[in-house]
């Protein structure tokens, strides 16, 4: 795996956990908070539980599939 695939999987994937953190946020919480703050909320949840995920993914390949 190179590096510029390495830095693409990481932006997809924290935009990924990004976006579904605001869906996921709205679907839940839009009739408590209003369909707004629930989705910033989501999207900031998503970002950092999402981000870890994707770099312990990201250096978990990496490592498996013998560097870079």
């Amino acid at each position: 795996m190179d590096i510029i695939t390495l830095i693409i999987a990481l932006v997809v994937g924290i935009a990924a956990a990004i976006a579904g953190g605001a869906l996921s946020g709205m679907k839940i919480g839009a009739e408590a908070l209003g369909a707004d703050l629930a989705a910033y909320m989501g999207g900031l949840y998503g970002f950092l539980a999402g981000s870890i995920g994707v770099v312990a993914g990201l250096v978990l390949l990496t490592v498996v599939k013998g560097g870079f």
